[in-house]
């Protein structure tokens, strides 16, 4: 399947915003997510701001991953 988006890569950021999101934060629908007029990225900013230290240590260790994987094939 297809990678998980780095938060490193500005031209994935705002998918990156988009996904951990829906994993991260509870919703039901798009607007417990974010707001019509609000971007992913805002609401993913906003929302990283707020939420638990242990889903901030989980995105922190994704990132992490991939920055090892970048030393491995180096």
């Amino acid at each position: 399947g297809p990678k998980m988006p780095r938060r490193d890569q500005e031209f994935v950021y705002p998918k990156y915003c988009h996904l951990m999101l829906i994993l991260f934060k509870p919703w039901r629908s798009v607007s417990d997510l974010k707001q019509k007029e609000q971007s992913w990225t805002d609401s993913f900013e906003k929302f990283r701001c707020t939420c638990d230290k242990k889903i901030i240590s989980i995105l922190n260790n994704m990132q992490i991953l991939h920055e090892c994987k970048d030393s491995c094939d180096d």
